[in-house]
């Protein structure tokens, strides 16, 4: 029993820094998934981080709720996990498979208030050159 729990653990581990890589929505490939599970914030990941985020992920992903995660399990969670950020980033709240007038002003609002970092409700030129610079994976010659 310890050697499976161990074994999904590991494997509940990798999926979550595959996760981490695939669900980067204009960031730097890897960094988010590595910031999420290092806790402290110290640049390592020590086995006791490893462990909380395993820990987070199991529970999280049990269906069956008996303390482990079968394949299908985390298959059903991951695929789940997709649907939402497509559903996020499509701007279809209600999860129709459309997107209506509300909805899309809505995402756009949203994206506007994720741009205006003072609140100000206008978007300074280097609020617009942070997001043009993040989307492209930096900004160049800054």
């Amino acid at each position: 029993m310890k050697k499976i729990m161990m074994t999904t653990i590991a494997v509940a581990g990798a999926a979550l820094l595959t996760t981490g890589v695939m669900a980067q929505d204009g960031k730097s490939r890897g960094h988010g998934g590595w910031d999420r599970m290092d806790v402290n914030g110290d640049g390592e990941l020590t086995a006791d981080e490893m462990a909380e985020k395993h820990a987070a992920l199991i529970e999280a992903a049990d269906a069956d709720g008996n303390g482990a995660v079968s394949k299908e399990e985390m298959k059903a969670y991951h695929q789940a996990r997709r649907d939402e950020h497509r559903a996020k980033r499509s701007g279809d709240a209600n999860g129709d498979g459309a997107v209506d007038r509300t909805e899309y002003l809505n995402a756009a609002q949203t994206r506007f208030d994720k741009m205006d970092k003072d609140g100000d409700g206008v978007l300074s030129e280097d609020e617009q050159r942070r997001k043009r610079g993040h989307r492209r994976g930096g900004n160049r010659g800054e």
